[in-house]
């Protein structure tokens, strides 16, 4: 989450999410041969995994891969609080 939401960083947010699936297929798999239980007791997270990695990828792809010209600096007088940041299709804050 902080690559995607803090850093802004799509590609690299979705990178580690597609590594991060399929590394948990593969012990599935090796969890497979062991215990079967054990195994089908990670599908779930695996559907999880897939359904996040396939937003990521949807997210970066639909906003050409760069999150940085969303952002603009806020009129607001929270300073080094980090929530002055506002976003393009936001509505204006209202004080």
């Amino acid at each position: 989450m902080p690559l995607f939401f803090g850093l802004k960083r799509p590609i690299e947010a979705t990178a580690d999410i597609a590594v991060l699936t399929g590394v948990t297929g593969y012990l599935t798999y090796l969890w497979s041969s062991i215990d079967s239980v054990a195994a089908w007791c990670m599908t779930p997270y695996l559907g999880w995994l897939g359904f996040a990695t396939y937003l990521s990828a949807g997210t970066g792809y639909l906003n050409g891969w760069n999150f940085a010209d969303k952002e603009r600096e806020s009129k607001s007088s929270d300073t080094g609080t980090g929530l002055n940041k506002d976003y393009v299709n936001q509505a204006p804050k209202r004080e």
